[in-house]
């Protein structure tokens, strides 16, 4: 096991630990909520700073989506420098991400993920102390040059329509169907259907370019979301949001 396995490696298990402590607290801040890598550039940096009172061992890589797979193991065109460092109590970093040339789609933007995880460092007197490992996982878009329209346009061509699916051997199903004729991805946050003066709250969601996303929807039938409207928040590059309202195609 390489010395970057064995670190994933711990750190993976006080992941594991930390859904049964909600008291511990990751000590490592990242500056934003999301990376837009423009294929023009040659790299991007994301800082970090550490808010404890300790210092703390840092991994980072990015991924393509499967979480639990090492990242020596990874294939991905991006890299992440430094892999592996120590930030000081109250001390910054910069990681910078670069990106490796392997051939990506230009007609559309496509979705990885940056990671950066966290451990204290061992104390020799610590042997049966708990220490917790936190991992911050937020998307990398990378943006090809050119692309038709522009990335704010895209929660606009949202189209939403209520349909009943009747996979073979299941019952019917109630669904929301949004479809994402655009170039780029749209981040939804809160996703709400209106109807008859009532709100269904039906969950935040992703949408990837020319692709389209199911919601079930609870026990109901289609005629109550006749004239209906979905109201829908969407998160932008910078992390902001803001709400936008559409009515049900036909």
């Amino acid at each position: 096991m390489t010395p970057i396995a064995r670190v994933f490696f711990s750190l993976a298990i006080g992941v594991v630990f930390l859904g049964e402590f909600s008291a511990a607290r990751a000590a490592i801040v990242l500056q934003g909520t999301r990376v837009v890598f423009a294929a023009s550039v040659r790299e991007e940096t994301v800082q970090i700073k550490n808010e404890s009172d300790a210092p703390v061992l840092v991994q980072s890589w990015v991924d393509d989506g499967r979480v639990d797979v090492p990242p020596e193991q990874m294939k991905v065109p991006f890299v992440v420098a430094p892999a592996v460092g120590r930030v000081e109590s109250g001390q910054g970093a910069v990681l910078r991400i670069s990106y490796t040339q392997e051939a990506l789609p230009t007609d559309r933007e496509s979705l990885f993920w940056l990671n950066v995880m966290e451990v204290p460092p061992r104390q020799a007197s610590a042997e049966n102390v708990l220490q917790f490992a936190f991992r911050t996982r937020i998307k990398l878009f990378f943006r090809p040059s050119h692309l038709p329209s522009n990335v704010d346009s895209a929660a606009q061509q949202l189209t939403w329509k209520v349909r009943t699916d009747t996979a073979t051997g299941s019952p019917a199903k109630l669904t929301l169907l949004v479809s994402n004729p655009s170039a780029y991805y749209v981040s939804l946050g809160d996703v709400k259907l209106s109807f008859k003066e009532k709100l269904m709250t039906v969950g935040p969601r992703t949408v990837a370019p020319f692709s389209s996303e199911l919601f079930i929807l609870p026990r109901a039938t289609a005629a109550e979301f006749m004239h209906a409207s979905v109201r829908y928040e969407v998160i932008n590059d910078y992390g902001g949001r803001r709400m936008l309202q559409k009515p049900l195609a036909e």
